[in-house]
């Protein structure tokens, strides 16, 4: 993913962000990635069912419930102000 977004010129830095920890965040990567590249929308429908099924395998359900709280509250504070590079 670092790959195809230097290629396609996305910096997840520079994203507004809500909270400090979200910066870099590769959800911003993907989310851009989705929209401007080819490539990795291919070989995300190939491999992504697998990679989240790996992924979630390796957390149990309460880290789980609690990854999906922990993004619930940060979208709901106010957006702290565009990151510079």
């Amino acid at each position: 993913m670092r790959v195809l977004a230097w290629w396609n010129g996305i910096d997840v830095r520079k994203h507004v962000v809500r909270r400090a920890e979200c910066r870099g965040c590769v959800r911003f990567m993907k989310a851009e990635l989705e929209e401007k590249s080819a490539m990795f929308r291919f070989f995300d429908k190939l491999i992504g069912p697998q990679f989240k099924r790996l992924r979630d395998s390796m957390l149990q359900p309460e880290e789980f419930r609690e990854a999906k709280r922990i993004a619930a509250d940060a979208t709901k504070e106010p957006v702290t102000g565009e990151v510079k590079p």
